[in-house]
């Protein structure tokens, strides 16, 4: 019956755009997806009231399946398409705007099962169809397929919520203090909040809101007990997280709350057990909102609350620190300067303790590729092999992953942060359009100040959602700090210095391409220093060759395990293990 229906679709869709197939065809699969992205842009600003322009654009969509059907663009087209007539149907309260939404969703799931859309259109169609189809027995089979393949997804949740009976949020855990007074919304189409997402660690925990736009916002903050909430101006609630609560379990954020204080004003409530920090930011393409909520861990929490219940205030007073970590390996010696000085952290005397070793891309995402030689597999046994290494020389080393899987770029920093990490280092391979380029190069997180700094953090970024590095520099204002960034210029310093002098043989040979800093998305929020190594260009046959080698890598593994070791040496320890050679 799938496969039928699959049929159906494809064969509907060739006759409706069988008059324009000779012009399709000209044009390449990216040049009809930005096209039909203009084509929506347009409609949705002028807000238009005509029920053909909707058709059109989603049309211009499905025209990117209908020609290219195995081009990367296919299932962001079809989940772009079935945004479109979702929100037709709701516009014109069209039932056939459901029904090719529906469609457009079933096709993204069934013959693109590995698209990062995937647990989102099967969310997609619960809704529409226990909604605008009247159909919840459909609703429920659509649930058990998407519980049967991502059972602890959040969209597996939110799917659930639709179709159970809605709950009012209970009168007690509302902000007894008033918020701060909301502007009138922006006009035009409202943002939709589209999902809600976390991550929660011992003492840290991410909370992502995924928005149709970015929007404006009222941030602002209660005691008594701790919460934090923020009012996105101008937007509305997908309907299946109106006014609804989330429970976290096991983290200092006890639960998420959604609202609506007044019309075209979103409010989202993070309640704590505690808080000592709150940070903001906005991420493009799609656009969401990351709150990064530090807080004491979560034994500490129960300890000072006395077994305090939900209802009652939070202690007074600010929660004890956590406990100092132990000495990192070696004894302090005297800091060495950089070219620019002692920075703060030599200064202070910091010391380095735990490395978090990023192997990129991993899972659906391969990254860039030559043959079979491919990204992901080459930067995990690299990972692997530096981890090694560091643990012998002392440190402890945490893997954001250490097998085969993906993990959104925004998961890693965080990952970082709840493991306490004094270092970050994310392990990538190089690609370029021309195949001569080649060489290393290390990179910190700042505005790109080059071309090709910039053209690689887009390839790097282009892994989850896209990311455009001019949206770029307001973030990189808000989260980094001075101190962050200077501390991660010398940690890049150290480790290109490595990789020159292990894999090159001196610092001024040409393939020595320098520290560079770019808009890295995997870099942003991140607590320490953080750098992103590219190890060669799969690109270069010459290089890709030299990948490929069981000894190359574990050369590249001792350069890069020796510049961690550099930098600690700068902050002033010593007594570090060398590095051994791969055949011990």
């Amino acid at each position: 019956m799938r496969a039928l229906r699959m049929l159906r679709v494809f064969l509907t869709a060739t006759l409706v755009l069988a008059s324009s197939g000779a012009a399709v065809a000209a044009q390449s699969a990216r040049a009809l997806f930005e096209t039909a992205q203009a084509t929506e842009t347009r409609l949705r600003e002028s807000n238009s009231r005509s029920p053909a322009a909707w058709t059109a654009a989603g049309q211009a969509y499905r025209a990117v399946v209908i020609s290219f059907p195995r081009s990367g663009y296919c299932d962001d087209a079809l989940w772009y398409a079935g945004g479109v007539y979702r929100d037709a149907a709701g516009r014109f309260g069209d039932r056939s705007f459901a029904v090719r939404g529906l469609d457009a969703y079933r096709l993204l799931t069934t013959g693109y099962p590995t698209s990062k859309w995937v647990p989102k259109a099967f969310q997609e169609q619960v809704r529409l169809l226990a909604g605008r189809l009247d159909d919840r027995d459909g609703a429920r089979r659509t649930l058990a397929m998407l519980r049967e393949l991502r059972p602890d997804a959040p969209e597996t949740r939110m799917a659930s919520a639709i179709l159970e009976p809605a709950r009012s949020p209970r009168r007690s855990a509302r902000p007894s203090a008033p918020a701060p007074e909301t502007p009138a919304a922006p006009s035009g189409p409202p943002a939709t909040v589209e999902n809600i997402r976390h991550w929660v660690g011992e003492s840290h925990t991410r909370v992502v809101v995924d928005m149709s736009r970015r929007t404006a916002m009222k941030e602002g903050r209660l005691s008594n007990p701790d919460r934090v909430f923020f009012d996105l101006e101008g937007a509305e609630m997908d309907g299946s997280l109106g006014r609804r609560e989330f429970p976290i379990q096991g983290s200092h954020l006890r639960r998420i709350r959604l609202g609506a204080p007044e019309e075209g004003v979103v409010r989202v409530v993070l309640d704590f057990s505690s808080v000592q920090e709150v940070t903001s930011f906005w991420l493009p393409d799609p656009y969401r909102l990351v709150v990064d909520i530090h807080g004491a861990p979560l034994a500490t929490v129960v300890a000072e609350a006395g077994g305090a219940s939900e209802g009652e205030a939070s202690p007074e007073g600010e929660p004890e620190p956590p406990p100092a970590a132990p000495a990192a390996p070696g004894e302090p010696t005297t800091a060495e300067p950089t070219d620019s000085g002692y920075s703060l952290a030599r200064q202070l005397g910091l010391r380095v303790r735990k490395i978090v070793v990023d192997p990129g891309h991993g899972g659906k995402d391969p990254g860039t590729h030559s043959g079979r030689l491919r990204e992901k597999d080459i930067v995990l046994d690299l990972s692997r092999q530096v981890r090694d290494r560091l643990e012998d020389m002392g440190f402890e080393v945490v893997m954001t992953r250490d097998r085969d899987v993906f993990i959104p770029l925004e998961q890693r920093a965080f990952l970082a942060n709840n493991a306490g990490a004094d270092l970050f280092v994310s392990i990538h391979v190089n690609a370029a359009r021309s195949r001569r380029a080649r060489g290393l190069e290390t990179f910190y997180l700042n505005l790109a100040t080059s071309e090709d700094a910039a053209e690689v953090a887009a390839r790097e970024n282009a892994s989850n959602d896209g990311l455009r590095v001019s949206d770029l520099p307001d973030l990189v204002d808000r989260i980094l700090n001075h101190e962050r960034k200077e501390e991660s210029r010398a940690f890049a310093e150290a480790m290109q210095g490595s990789l020159a002098e292990k894999i090159l043989g001196r610092s001024n040979h040409p393939h020595n391409r320098g520290v560079k800093s770019a808009g890295f998305h995997v870099l942003l929020g991140a607590q320490m220093a953080a750098i992103l190594v590219e190890t060669g260009f799969v690109t270069n046959s010459a290089e890709a060759k030299l990948l490929g080698q069981k000894e190359h890598r574990a050369k590249l593994a001792d350069a890069i395990a020796d510049g961690v070791a550099r930098y600690a040496r700068q902050l002033g320890q010593s007594d570090l293990t060398t590095a051994q050679d791969p055949g011990r």
